[in-house]
């Protein structure tokens, strides 16, 4: 049920808000809130929404509240806690939604293809996603970012990288190739000029290369992460300041106890005319050796270093199950293709992940994903950060909607439903830096909420069951949502695909 009291926008003062909520309630909220039920600053002229009788999942860890309140003023909440049933101040926005529960916006930390400014990032939103990390930036994503910083247009809020640094020749045409120690600090120092928020290392680097990118980012002051380079072990980049290590890349190269004879393998390999098509298919025979090899002792060393290091894994797996499957048309989510523009499908279906195999390498996929949900389930019980991502751009992994199964793919590698929604919220904040400002329900934070229909935390999968989204404070429901996807489902037939940023045949 929604109520909106009458009166004139912008009429509410701030302590006429604020003197409601104390007035015999912060100072006396039952259920050991605390803190949970302080107020917040907020603008005199921003509108305000109330939420009430919901069941709030702060993200924090603690106990669900159940009818609770949270107010939100503009792009902020304003308070979280249980309230007096008292007359409201006008103007105020009530919404009763009894058997709701709140959670955090939720962030997709691998993403590519935010320049598709009319397809991607409304498919996000309608999908709870409400921030997101862009793995391969362009200018398009930096303008696209100013608009809805702005709020000329809705979309979620992006961290991003920079263009792909990658060692020669290469693997992604627009990509910026390096070959030399000045050439990977100029790569940095571009980035970082440019205005993006990171730098993203690639598969083909050298150990000069990389060595000398980790160092100039070190001195101007940028973080760098994104694939281990092939030929390095995980703790040597983890040494060297990498600080998201994504797809698990390297993960049972490294906790292999035939670690060395492994790498020298892939040494001799790279030092070959033609390295970044022998690795793309000799390293899943290469990984399956590792995996069988696999050394607990090893394991426990790296992942020891990850925490020391304050180091995260990123592990995607939502696209690992893509690739070990052979054919990913396979995976469902046909109903989706008509919100995605006809170029991009048929990268997907052009895509060397989709093509047909044998069966024997299908066994050998599938033996080497289910190596790697174990060590994932391994990392998580040792307490290694991991946030959730899902490589969105690659063949059926959709945008919004992939970061639902990733949810239950963490579930599945032996995640609480709680640490796994923690993944994609407080964890993923924590990675970005962000976490005074996003990642909880709490006091001051950015309001970007997620209403659900049904307790994630008894079936992770109830995430899924989405009554409204709200990003900065932008009230979504059923209806809004429905009109973003038909405005979606719009532009994808009058979409020309970018140039770069690896849209639609993407990067990992």
């Amino acid at each position: 049920m929604v109520r909106t009291n009458s009166g004139d926008i912008g009429g509410l003062a701030r302590r006429e808000l604020l003197g409601w909520l104390a007035a015999g309630t912060v100072g006396a909220i039952s259920g050991g809130l605390g803190t949970r039920a302080t107020a917040a600053a907020a603008d005199d002229s921003a509108p305000v929404t109330v939420l009430t009788k919901v069941t709030v999942i702060d993200g924090t860890g603690a106990a669900p509240l159940p009818d609770a309140t949270v107010v939100l003023a503009g792009d902020r909440i304003l308070a979280v806690g249980r309230f007096p049933d008292a007359p409201l101040p006008q103007p105020v926005r009530v919404l009763e939604l009894p058997g709701k529960y709140v959670i955090p916006g939720l962030w997709d930390m691998h993403t590519h293809g935010a320049q598709a400014d009319k397809i991607f990032p409304p498919m996000h939103l309608v999908h709870g996603v409400t921030g997101i990390r862009e793995m391969w930036g362009a200018p398009e994503t930096l303008a696209l970012r100013e608009r809805i910083e702005r709020g000329e247009t809705l979309g979620p809020r992006i961290v991003t990288a920079g263009n792909i640094i990658d060692g020669r020749p290469g693997i992604w045409p627009d990509s910026a190739v390096v070959g030399t120690e000045a050439e990977a600090r100029a790569e940095v120092r571009r980035t970082r000029a440019d205005g993006y928020d990171f730098v993203k290392v690639y598969s083909l680097l050298t150990r000069e290369s990389f060595t000398a990118i980790a160092d100039e980012a070190s001195r101007i002051g940028i973080r760098f992460g994104g694939h281990v380079p092939s030929r390095i072990p995980v703790d040597e980049a983890v040494r060297l300041g990498q600080y998201t290590v994504e797809h698990m890349y390297g993960m049972q190269l490294t906790t292999s106890a035939r670690r060395d004879e492994l790498y020298a393998e892939i040494e001799a390999m790279a030092s070959g005319p033609d390295f970044g098509q022998e690795w793309l298919e000799r390293g899943l025979h290469l990984e399956r050796t590792a995996a069988d090899s696999y050394s607990p002792q090893r394991a426990a060393e790296l992942f020891a270093l990850l925490k020391e290091r304050g180091a995260w894994q990123c592990p995607t797996i939502t696209v690992l199950r893509r690739v070990r499957d052979g054919d990913p048309s396979n995976a469902g989510g046909q109903e989706y293709l008509r919100y995605l523009p006809t170029d991009i499908t048929k990268a997907w279906t052009a895509n060397p992940v989709g093509r047909a195999v044998e069966p024997a390498e299908i066994a050998i996929r599938q033996r080497n994903f289910d190596s790697r949900l174990e060590l994932l389930g391994a990392m998580y019980q040792a307490g290694v950060d991991i946030v959730a991502g899902t490589d969105t751009s690659n063949p059926y992994v959709f945008p919004g909607i992939a970061l639902h199964e990733e949810l239950e793919w963490l579930v599945r590698a032996g995640f609480s439903p709680m640490r796994a929604l923690q993944a994609a919220t407080r964890d993923a904040a924590r990675c970005l830096g962000l976490e005074k400002v996003s990642g909880t329900v709490e006091p001051g934070k950015q309001a970007d909420l997620v209403v659900l229909d049904a307790n994630p935390l008894t079936a992770i999968g109830n995430t899924r069951a989405i009554h409204a989204v709200i990003t900065r404070g932008h009230y979504l429901d059923s209806r809004d949502r429905e009109r973003m996807l038909r405005e979606t489902e719009t532009a994808a037939q009058e979409y020309t695909a970018a140039p770069t940023g690896g849209l639609g045949l993407c990067c990992g």
